[in-house]
């Protein structure tokens, strides 16, 4: 497997909310290791940099007044010359995340940097669920499939990343609290 390691840093990154007196801090990115980084006044995110493709991170993203249910996304960048790439745009992709089948829907593809990426989401799941399956394994998996609706190997040209879950539990308990507080 041909390993990318792209040296930029997503739209995703460090930043701090001050509300009602609480200042709210996310953490500086570190290398697979699971951190808060992204704060907004609607959502937190706990993420990490992915194992194929060091900018497609895996996001866990709580959002205000539902930190209980978390949405799962993901980004792919693609070097992939496919005319109709931002054609993706609310499509549903077959997929194998953790050995299993699902569909994912592609929110929207856009240029980035000298390629395209498009955002990926995963769905929304009760928190404790999602840890549960994210920490079955040591390896957070993901591999994009061919389907009769869409040939994704026409449209990526790296299908799969993989993520690590170390400081998992850390990250989404502090995620947690800090979406309480928003």
């Amino acid at each position: 497997m041909k390993k990318f390691k792209f040296m930029f840093f997503m739209f995703f990154s460090f930043s701090a909310l001050a509300e009602g007196g609480d200042n709210l801090v996310g953490d500086d990115h570190k290398e697979n290791i699971w951190v808060v980084d992204y704060i907004t006044k609607d959502s937190i995110h706990a993420s990490v940099n992915g194992r194929v493709t060091h900018g497609d991170r895996l996001h866990v993203r709580f959002i205000k007044g539902k930190c209980d249910i978390v949405n799962l996304i993901t980004f792919v960048a693609t070097y992939s010359k496919n005319p109709n790439l931002i054609k993706l745009k609310n499509k549903y992709v077959l997929s194998k995340f953790m050995g299993k089948e699902i569909t994912a829907k592609i929110l929207f593809t856009s240029p980035f940097l000298m390629a395209h990426r498009s955002t990926i989401d995963l769905g929304l799941m009760p928190r404790d669920f999602l840890e549960k399956t994210l920490l079955r394994e040591n390896l957070i998996t993901m591999k994009y499939l061919d389907s009769k609706e869409i040939k994704i190997t026409e449209y990526f040209d790296i299908t799969e990343n993989s993520w690590v879950n170390v400081g998992l539990s850390d990250a989404l308990d502090k995620a947690y609290t800090m979406c309480k507080k928003l």
